[in-house]
């Protein structure tokens, strides 16, 4: 029989194992942020940058690292034990913007064709795993880009369609989450209108581009400022009420995804273009004086004290880059380029694009995380290539 000795002495030895692999993972968490920052930024030329970029990007694409969830950066183990550490639940948009990124890149060939194998039964054309929420729906969007054609993966995007009308609410607009079927967030513009909109072009469904529009439009009526023109993070459609901060970079960028590339997806001769145009050129003008002098945003959009985020300036950059093309004013092209730089900047020697800020836990409750996000550097590739071609042209 043990004595009581012995047990306060296995209690002891058992205590100093578990608080060493507490302090243990938060050093070993610690120093390999501290070893991934070193020397960030040193970049010689934009080409080798980019090129570096790339790697990571194909890397990424076939392997998506899952974005870390928790704010904390004390005692993680225990965030990691309740499953509170990584979310699985973002990972379309994350895996979106690499495939986003890697369709520019002639050596992500083979590993975009394993990325697609890995979602999509190409025998069926149906989903390994069906998408269960409307991020679902930028993924599908990113895999109509790819050399597949369209009519072959009709099964898969018609599954996104059934979903999406699933998450439709009685006011014709489409929620994000169930337990949230009477909020509607600036997220969901980026998800569903860039797809529904090539889903609708595509497959001949024109109430697909009615649907994406009115998803703008009641957005624009219900949860904008009118000067400067940026969105607040959500709406309460019962309570007709904004809801969180204007000015949420991100919450910008989701705006800009799904106005932006529902413009370039739509028809030129469609009367819904010029609207949507004019849309980008407004959103253009607003957000250019919250530029900073580095060229980046902040993730809070004009507050000197907030932290800069690689998210909204990646897509920020492709707003003016947009912008530009339609105006053909250099201002905007300007200041795209001065994005791209910002980025270049805030990028580790491994290639992959720090302080992007991390997924926001609710309304009004932003993430004080910043770390990498393979969305963003897809987007970045994007961005890069785009404005390379302009300068080749």
């Amino acid at each position: 029989m043990a004595t009581p000795f012995l047990i306060l002495l296995l209690i002891i030895f058992f205590v100093a194992i578990l608080l060493f692999a507490i302090v243990s993972i938060d050093l070993y968490l610690s120093l390999k942020m501290f070893y991934n920052r070193l020397y960030f930024g040193k970049w010689q030329s934009i080409e080798i940058w980019i090129n570096a970029v790339k790697k990571v990007n194909k890397t990424w694409l076939k392997k998506t690292p899952t974005v870390k969830l928790t704010d904390n950066d004390k005692y993680v183990v225990f965030d990691i034990l309740k499953g509170r550490y990584k979310s699985n639940t973002i990972q379309s948009w994350q895996e979106a913007g690499c495939l986003l990124g890697a369709i520019h890149t002639e050596e992500s060939k083979k590993a975009i064709d394993l990325f697609i194998k890995q979602k999509i039964d190409l025998a069926t054309s149906t989903w390994l795993q069906k998408p269960e929420y409307v991020d679902g729906a930028i993924l599908a969007y990113a895999i109509s880009k790819t050399n597949i054609a369209p009519q072959k993966l009709k099964p898969a995007f018609d599954d996104i369609i059934t979903l999406i009308e699933s998450f439709k609410g009685n006011d014709g607009t489409v929620f994000y989450r169930n337990y949230t079927s009477t909020i509607r967030f600036v997220d969901t513009i980026g998800f569903i209108c860039p797809f529904l909109t090539f889903y609708a072009q595509t497959f001949n469904k024109p109430e697909y581009i009615d649907l994406a529009f009115k998803q703008i439009e009641a957005y624009v009526d219900k949860a904008f400022l009118k000067q400067p023109f940026i969105p607040a993070h959500a709406y309460d459609i019962k309570k007709n009420l904004p809801l969180g901060i204007y000015g949420w970079g991100r919450g910008l960028g989701w705006f800009i995804l799904g106005v932006v590339d529902m413009y370039i997806e739509l028809d030129a001769l469609h009367p819904k273009k010029e609207t949507l145009k004019n849309m980008i050129i407004k959103t253009a003008e607003s957000t250019l004086p919250l530029q900073k002098p580095d060229g980046g945003f902040n993730a809070m959009m004009g507050v000197d004290m907030s932290r800069h985020d690689s998210s909204i300036t990646s897509l920020a950059g492709w707003l003016f880059y947009n912008a530009f093309i339609i105006t053909k004013e250099v201002r905007f092209l300007n200041a795209s380029k001065a994005c791209l730089n910002c980025l270049m900047k805030v990028t580790r020697r491994s290639g992959a694009i720090d302080f992007c800020q991390g997924d926001t836990k609710g309304i009004g409750i932003y993430a004080t995380t910043f770390d990498v996000m393979p969305f963003v550097q897809g987007l970045t590739i994007r961005l890069a290539e785009s404005l390379k071609k302009n300068n080749n042209d």
